[in-house]
């Protein structure tokens, strides 16, 4: 045998004079695995600096194989929102997980306003059933039922078909309409009761009174309550701040100065020469109220505060004949 060659004693099919190759020591850089008494060197990992990744607990950072980075394909955790879908779905009614599989709206990296909107939705239906809302098969709101609101969340730019399904039984399709969606405005949609039974989808545009003077706010109404229904909105005084709403109208935005206001609800006056307040100001006196008049009963009052530099919008909706009764939902855009 050659004076360099070496060979293993007792080693099946070997000759005395077979020659293998040295694996390196463990000074040499050689990793040792654990029981190996005698040190025999094996192929070592990578060091953590060259891209080895340690397991949680590793005190002696023995390195892994790394797990591909996220932009690789790599698995995403629930709860994060800079990329991939999660499974399950979300009640926006009552703020806990549901039983089925839906995927929520992806939430894009790098979302712009050149490409997105945003949009969310209003149950003004007084229906007794849950319905599932969807974006072209993407869940949006899940078991909404009447009165709940969702988050406003992302839409990409263009037409898109929203679609309106019971969230149980059958899950038939209820409603299905295609909308407009705008890049760099927010929309509300609001599923009200139709005149002839059945539902309907209102779309309202979220972006406006961008412009406001020093401590105020701005404020507006709609009425998303039932077909032939009229109202007018009053402060405390008497004054009218909106007249004459019809069903699924939005007023303007008007401008209010920050503070907490008393507004009553009536059915609308007859009195054509009514005019509306151009500012909401708590103790203004406009000519809201007419001597020698009585004004008309409220139907419902609500007290709102209104912050600086904030936009609200106040929804009527449900009727007068049904458990559901009327109710002023008041949200900020």
């Amino acid at each position: 045998m050659a004076e360099n060659d070496t060979h293993y004693n007792g080693t099946p099919d070997m000759n005395e004079n077979d020659a293998v190759t040295l694996l390196p020591t463990p000074e040499e850089g050689g990793a040792t695995y654990p029981g190996n008494e005698e040190n025999t060197p094996v192929i070592p990992f990578p060091n953590p600096e060259e891209g080895g990744a340690a397991y949680p607990g590793n005190d002696a950072n023995t390195p892994v194989v790394p797990l591909p980075g996220f932009e690789e394909g790599g698995p995403v955790y629930p709860g994060n929102n800079t990329t991939g879908n999660i499974g399950g779905s979300w009640n926006w009614g009552n703020g806990n997980w549901g039983s089925g599989f839906f995927p929520l709206t992806p939430s894009t990296p790098n979302i712009s306003p050149r490409y997105y909107g945003q949009v969310r939705f209003l149950n003004a239906s007084t229906n007794s059933f849950a319905v599932n809302i969807s974006i072209d098969g993407t869940a949006y709101a899940i078991n909404s039922r009447f009165g709940t609101i969702s988050n406003y969340d992302w839409i990409s730019d263009g037409f898109h078909t929203v679609t309106v399904r019971r969230a149980s039984g059958m899950r038939s399709v209820l409603l299905q309409q295609n909308f407009p969606f705008t890049a760099g405005e927010k929309v509300t949609m609001i599923l009200t009761d139709s005149a002839s039974g059945g539902l309907e989808l209102v779309q309202v545009s979220d972006t406006g009174c961008s412009t406001r003077a020093y401590n105020t706010g701005c404020y507006r109404f709609a009425n998303m309550t039932f077909a032939g229904s009229r109202y007018d909105l009053l402060l405390y005084g008497g004054e009218t701040v909106f007249r004459n709403v019809a069903f699924q109208t939005v007023t303007p935005y008007k401008q209010a100065m920050a503070g907490t206001y008393q507004f009553y609800v009536t059915n609308s006056n007859s009195y054509s020469f009514l005019r509306e307040i151009p500012i909401i100001v708590i103790g203004v006196k406009g000519s809201g109220a007419i001597a020698g008049t009585s004004a008309p009963q409220p139907l419902l009052s609500a007290q709102i505060e209104i912050a600086s530099g904030q936009n609200y919008t106040s929804y009527l909706i449900g009727n007068t004949w049904s458990d559901m009764g009327l109710r002023l939902l008041t949200v900020e855009d």
